[in-house]
Formats: structure tokens, sequence, C-alpha cells
């Protein structure tokens, strides 16, 4: 047997009276679904997914969602509206919002005219301190809009909250007010959409720059190739180029739906098939050295080519864009340290431009494909380059030994491989933290405890002594 709180009972009673006192005067009001109460109430991101507390594993809650679930019936009945019974509720998997609003669209039974239904769905969670979040939710019926009540109460209270929470959703000027707010929807839908409508070509401006510092690029190669050093021909073909690039992305803008993530993408292809291309040219000594800036040019247009294409089958968005960016960086630098391990050398300060080259276009290709795959964030792109980056340095602080004492190219090779295998294990693990941790959602949420502490994170020795390592750990609770 439920005990309820003798005020929710007196408070239940003297709302009767006044609402029974109404229904006299007005036509019958539509029926009333309450689904059973559901944990949890919260809206943090990654919490449990909504069930019907259990009696073993959810005690307190379980106690709490019954007795809020008598209340709010009663309630229902005591407002003058139709309680409807026969429905038990949204089964696993049918909780969300979309099937609140999908279930007050149809009517309470077969036969009925297809008026809808009020569905109230109420939610408990057990907070701090013993206190309680209580959130209801309403939709009217064949309303498009939910109309939630939320608060924290103390335990006694949390039935006694939910009826009042209760009785302001579902009174008649609550009613009134959603179905005005239905009626302006449905005329702003047929009316001035553009209010509504998000600007078209976001990413006209972003485009527009790179686009004209291309085209000013394009400008400024050409003058190299011919062998012309003239500055009276250098500048107007500057100015020439760049026009060219802003005014036809202009035009591309109009035509087309540009957002930031696919101008940023398109971007990625430009610059670094342009970077790929010159380190190919470097390394393959292309001669006359002038014609190299002909390769990035051409290697920029195979990059846009290849990339309006990639966006004519997928849309891409900010952190698909990143991760094109980040691809191609990480190719590049993962395709330089395979060629100094080629050479078993670094006494050449930087390594052959075609390591880097084919690093680079790998790198770019592959993210892009990869981009059209998966949906993830800029910020996460950010945390696995810090990863990369923070694992290749922690691989070669840790085999630094090895050529701090015998630098022989057998030693140069184990440290550069150490390296990379430092840089893949962090990029693995930044990947794994920052993955999402619960149901499947449209985007990849970051969920990253703790705070990076730099610091001294270990010793090197050398022959002249011993020297502090510095780099970046990370503290916390995981």
């Amino acid at each position: 047997m439920l005990r309820r709180a003798p005020f929710a009972l007196a408070l239940a009673s003297l709302l009767a009276f006044a609402s029974r006192a109404a229904a006299d005067t007005k036509d019958t009001k539509p029926p009333v679904v309450i689904w059973p109460t559901l944990v949890p109430a919260g809206d943090g991101p990654g919490g449990a997914p909504l069930h019907k507390p259990q009696p073993q594993t959810e005690k307190d809650v379980f106690a709490h969602a019954q007795e809020l679930d008598a209340t709010l019936r009663d309630a229902v009945q005591d407002l003058g509206f139709t309680l409807y019974v026969a429905d038990a509720g949204p089964t696993s998997g049918h909780m969300r919002d979309q099937d609140l609003v999908e279930r007050a669209a149809r009517s309470a039974e077969a036969g009925t005219p297809e008026d809808g239904t009020w569905v109230v769905s109420p939610r408990v969670e057990a907070a701090s301190g013993g206190d309680y979040v209580v959130r209801i939710i309403a939709v009217a019926p064949r309303g498009r809009e939910l109309r939630v009540r939320v608060e924290t109460v103390p335990a006694d209270s949390v039935s006694v909250r939910g009826l009042v929470m209760l009785r302001d959703l579902l009174t008649p000027t609550t009613a009134a007010q959603a179905a005005l707010e239905q009626e302006r929807e449905q005329a702003a839908r047929g009316s001035a959409q553009g209010i509504l409508t998000p600007l078209r070509s976001q990413g006209r401006a972003v485009l527009a720059v790179n686009a004209g510092l291309f085209g000013g690029f394009t400008a400024y190669s050409a003058q190299r190739a011919s062998g012309s050093d003239d500055p009276r021909v250098l500048y107007p073909l500057l100015a020439l180029g760049t026009g060219i690039g802003v005014g036809g992305s202009l035009l591309v803008a109009d035509e087309w739906d540009v957002t930031n993530g696919g101008a940023w993408f398109l971007s990625a292809g430009a610059w670094w098939g342009a970077a790929a291309a010159y380190y190919l040219s470097v390394g393959t000594n292309v001669q006359p050295t002038d014609e190299r800036f002909a390769w990035a040019v051409g290697g920029g247009l195979i990059g846009v080519t290849l990339a309006s294409f990639t966006l004519t089958r997928a849309n891409m968005d900010d952190g698909d864009a990143m991760l094109a960016h980040s691809g191609a960086a990480i190719g590049l630098m993962l395709g330089g340290a395979a060629q100094l391990i080629g050479q078993g050398s670094t006494s050449k300060g930087t390594p052959s431009s075609t390591g880097m080259g084919v690093g680079t276009a790998v790198g770019l290709a592959g993210a892009g494909l990869l981009a059209t795959q998966v949906t993830t964030s800029p910020s996460r792109v950010l945390l696995i380059d810090l990863g990369v980056g923070g694992g290749a340095l922690v691989g070669a602080a840790a085999a630094s030994p090895l050529i701090f004492q015998n630098p022989t190219p057998a030693n140069v090779r184990g440290w550069l491989s150490s390296g990379i295998a430092g840089a893949i294990g962090g990029g693995v693990l930044a990947w794994w933290l920052t993955r999402d941790g619960g149901v499947a959602a449209p985007k990849a949420e970051l969920h990253l405890p703790g705070v990076p502490v730099p610091g001294i994170i270990g010793e090197s020795v050398s022959r002249t002594g011993s020297a502090p390592v510095y780099g970046l750990a990370w503290s916390g609770a995981f």
C-alpha cells in the first residue's frame, strides 16, 4: 500500500473542487495518458538511458516513482480530465521525445475521433543531499511542442510538487497557449519561411578567402614558371589571380549551398594537395626549381577536384573538415619519419621531401574518405591530435638514450620507430578516452576526465650528464 503525503491529498481535493465546478459548464476534455514514471530525470550528457526504476537496484527511486504515479493519476481525474488507463506506457527503446509527440497525435482508443490525447511522462531521479529531481513532460493533443516543468525537491515533497507541476501543464490557459503557438507555427510555414530557414552558403567568406589566396598563389607560380622576376608583371598577375579566385568562389556560393565545413574541407584539398605535390617535386629534384610551384598548383587543383567530388556524395561539417586537415598533417609527420628510418640517419636535419609528400597525400586521401563514414566534433579531433603529438614525444623521449650514447643507424631507426609507435599509441588512447560512452548519438561527444599537467615526465642520460625531459601528463579519475 502506497503512503502519500496528507498535504498532497488535501491539495488534490481542493483542485478537484474547482475543476469539477468548471467542468459542468464546459465541453468534455480530451483524455489523458499517463506514462509510468521513468528514470533518470536529469539532462546531463552520458547518463543512463530512460527506463522504469527497478525495485531491487533502485529501491528508493522505485518507491517515489510508484507514489508519483498514483498521485498524478488521481490528480488527472480530479482536474476534470478522463484518464485512459489502457495505455501501459512505452516499451524499451520507444521513450524518446518523438515517441511522446507521436502518441499525442493518436486517439485514445479505436473508434474514437482522431482528436489526439494529452500525454504526460513523469521522470524522477535522486540528487545530492537526499533531494530528488522531478521532471514532468506533457504534450497537448496533436501538438508538436513538449511542455516541461522540472524542479529539485526534498524526498517528502516529490508527489506534492509533481501534482502542482502537472496542474500547471494541464490548465486551460496552457492548452490554449499551446494551440495558439501551433497556429502561429503553421502560419509561419505558409508565409515567411525565410525567418526560420538557415542562411544560404554560410561558408561563403571562408571559401572566398581561400580561393583568393590560392588564385594569388597560382598567379605567382605562373610568373615563376615563366622565368620572369619583373615586379611590373608580378603585381598585376597577383591582383588578377586573387580577383578570379574570389569571383569564382562567389559564383559557386550562389549556385550551391556551401557550408563552413564544406568550405574548410575544400581548403584542405587545395592547400594540402599543393603541399604534397611540392614536396614530391623537391624529393624527385624537379629542375628548374621554379617549376616546382607549377607542381604545387597542379596538386592543389587535383585536391580541390577530389574534395568537390566528395562533397557531391556527402555533407561535410566542421568536424569532417578538421579531420581532413588533421589527417594530412599527421601523414606529413609520419611520412617524414618513415623516410628517416629508411635513411638510418638524422644528420641532414630534415627528411627527404619524398616521404613527406607521399605521407601528406596518403593522409589527406585517407582522412577524406574517413570523413565520409564517421561523424565527429572538431574538439575531439584536436584532442586526438594532442594524443598523437604527445605520444610521439613520449616515445622519442623513452628511446632517447639510443641516439645520445651510440647513434648508429640501427639505434636511430629504433628511436624513430619508438616515436612512431608512441604517436599511434597516443592517438588510439585519445580516441578511446574521447569515445561516446552512452547510447549511439548523431554526434561524437567528448567525455574526457581529468586535466592536463605540464612538467618533467622523465630524465635523459647523455655523455655529458643527465637532463630533464619535459612533457604533458594527465591527472584525474578515470
